[in-house]
């Protein structure tokens, strides 16, 4: 049997990479930035948060047009918005106009994961769920140690706003290779015969999945399980965010490395997260049955997951470079780790087609909602104490909040049309 669906997998890896090389670009390049525009803390807080402000109001309608439009387009669709807006950022005047150009980003990257998360339903048989989100994923940490060191010595040898335009054209070339070779499995051409088969019999863990046109976001809000799954992404994306967004900044000014050094550290982290995301994942398909992944069984791992990543805790009381570095693994790699294991979850507890886009995008927008507020309410904590301590301890606290969430609620199906919930939608309608 071949497995030529892992170059699908390998693609939307890159995808994922892309983006996230062109989040970190603006964490690298903000010292320098708000040296050019004499931004605060604050303001350059509110700049490292700003696209995702245009990234959750557009996260309902972007998994609302993958249903609709298929995740094969709108990833072509959003990457090519994304990486336009980029290539702008290097061309901004002042605070205003890169503000806007980071806006863009957001509505381009909107669909992101739940293009990813779709995909992967649409392409890997069951047995594969979980490793495959988790490939797919490693690259939100795998771009960000790549390109925070190459960003970081593409600014000193050129300047801050080349490096925007670099990282833009990164995306643009792999707008172009995903449009010429990626379609649906049932259209794919390259795809083996054989292989389209088993992909169309085991995606859906063997049972025929629900046939109706699904219940809609009004049905799956009435999940308990859907606002498990918001809330403790929200709280794992919440600590993943803080650290993308401060952690160069961190180390160059409370720690005194340069730029260079401070994108060498920062690597270091998410390098090691990249092969834990895989690993935990794997791990994950070994041991669950299509019985106990229906069932939610999964949740064990997302709450081990969000433990673990409560370890940032300790951060502000450690004063060795390298204990910092060895902290800032578990909060990174757990918490990355926690939201692609979340994703697997979601997979695992819906029941039909029809919602899944929706499904995936109301759960990332819990995650973003949280997200959003990491960097803002870091550069308050930071203005007004002169410290990150606060700012760590925030975000170890939100994870034992999110280990609880996701034990007690992710415990129901997704997008079932009971005769209940039949009834419901019906008066409702």
């Amino acid at each position: 049997m071949t497995h030529r669906r892992y170059w699908i997998y390998f693609l939307l890896f890159l995808f994922n990479a892309i983006c996230y090389l062109d989040r970190i670009n603006m964490s690298v390049a903000g010292r320098s930035v708000a040296q050019e525009f004499a931004l605060s803390p604050v303001a350059l807080g509110y700049l490292f948060s700003s696209f995702l402000w245009a990234y959750v109001v557009m996260m309902l309608p972007g998994g609302r047009l993958v249903d609709s439009l298929g995740a094969h387009r709108m990833a072509a669709i959003g990457a090519a918005v994304w990486s336009i807006a980029q290539m702008l950022s290097g061309a901004a005047t002042g605070f205003v106009s890169i503000l806007l150009t980071r806006l863009g980003l957001g509505v381009g990257e909107a669909p992101t994961f739940p293009v990813s998360y779709r995909s992967v339903r649409d392409w890997a048989p069951y047995t594969e769920r979980g490793v495959a989100v988790g490939c797919i994923q490693a690259g939100t940490l795998l771009g960000p140690a790549l390109s925070a060191p190459l960003v970081a010595w593409l600014i000193e040898a050129t300047s801050w706003r080349w490096s925007f335009v670099v990282t833009g054209v990164v995306g643009m070339v792999w707008v172009a290779v995903w449009v010429v070779f990626v379609s649906t499995p049932e259209r794919t051409t390259w795809l083996p015969e054989a292989e389209r088969q088993r992909i169309l019999a085991e995606r859906h863990a063997g049972e025929p999945p629900e046939r109706h046109g699904g219940i809609g976001y009004a049905g799956l809000l009435r999940s308990p399980s859907m606002w498990g799954l918001a809330i403790s992404q929200g709280c794992a994306v919440y600590t993943v965010y803080l650290y993308l967004s401060w952690l160069p900044n961190y180390l160059q000014t409370a720690r005194g490395l340069s730029i260079v050094n401070s994108g060498l550290f920062t690597s270091v982290p998410f390098f090691v997260g990249a092969g834990l995301i895989v690993l935990t994942n794997w791990i994950g398909d070994r041991i669950l049955t299509p019985g106990t992944m229906r069932n939610g069984r999964r949740r064990i791992v997302v709450v081990a997951c969000l433990l673990l990543s409560s370890a940032g805790l300790a951060i502000p009381f450690v004063d060795s470079l390298t204990a910092l570095v060895i902290l800032t693994i578990l909060p990174i790699s757990f918490g990355g780790t926690a939201t692609a294991t979340n994703a697997a979850l979601c997979n695992d507890l819906l029941r039909s087609q029809a919602d899944s886009g929706r499904a995936f995008a109301f759960m990332v927008l819990g995650g973003n909602v949280f997200g959003l507020l990491a960097p803002i309410v870091t550069g308050y904590i930071v203005q007004a104490t002169g410290s990150f301590a606060a700012a760590f301890m925030l975000a170890g606290v939100l994870s034992l909040i999110g280990a609880v969430v996701s034990f007690t609620l992710t415990r129901h199906t997704l997008g079932e049309e009971t005769p209940m919930a039949v009834g419901a939608m019906r008066a409702a309608g």
